[in-house]
């Protein structure tokens, strides 16, 4: 029997995962943080929308912060202008054109040919921009 892809949400199956938590525990800001999301803390959410906590645990570089953050967006088929304010972002946290298009080729099999290819034609002209 063949694996299940990973967008259906079986992620044993994809390389490393098995492996993954090894010696992994939340740190108990991270869990009450997570617990207040859970319980719909307005307060909480706040924060967390505003970007205040972002950094906050330096488990994530800025550049590294931008990636995702990038891969985040191609995964919501983000307008034009918040996805390029993001990708230079990125770019200025040091992430380069490789980068962004290894993001892309990462989140496709997720997010699917339909959207990847909605969005491919604005990441380019970002990517093209100097």
């Amino acid at each position: 029997m063949a694996p299940e892809s990973p967008a259906t949400g079986d992620v044993g199956s994809l390389p490393g995962v098995e492996n993954a938590r090894k010696g992994a525990r939340l740190k108990s800001e991270q869990r009450q943080l997570l617990r207040r999301l859970t319980l719909s803390d307005d307060a909480a959410l706040a924060d967390v929308m505003s970007g205040r906590l972002s950094g906050e645990t330096d488990l994530l570089d800025d550049k590294t912060r931008g990636l995702v953050r990038v891969a985040g967006l191609v995964a919501l088929d983000a307008k034009d202008s918040l996805l390029s304010a993001v990708i230079e972002t990125a770019f200025g946290a040091g992430a380069n054109d490789e980068e962004i298009v290894e993001v892309m080729l990462a989140v496709a099999p997720i997010v699917g040919s339909s959207r990847i290819s909605s969005v491919l034609p604005r990441v380019s002209r970002v990517l093209e921009r100097d």
